[in-house]
């Protein structure tokens, strides 16, 4: 799933994880939660995702600590 070979570049993980990452950055407090990654996600990679790929690149980047969950249900960025 990271590095799919028979599937667009625009659906792996690294890209997914780039794109989150991305819109993370973009927010003025650098976290947000998952519709509005969802949203912001979609509008930089030009196509619609899914909140299922939204929540896959989410985890994925909780698991190698570059973003946390707060209290409030956001995703954010870690410091």
């Amino acid at each position: 799933m990271l590095l799919p070979r028979e599937q667009g570049a625009w659906n792996c993980g690294y890209y997914l994880g780039a794109k989150a990452l991305q819109a993370l950055k973009g927010m003025p407090d650098q976290r947000c939660d998952l519709v509005e990654l969802q949203k912001r996600m979609s509008d930089l990679s030009g196509r619609e995702l899914s909140i299922t790929q939204v929540v896959s690149a989410a985890a994925w980047l909780y698991l190698i600590d570059a973003v946390e969950a707060d209290g409030d249900g956001a995703v954010a960025l870690c410091r």
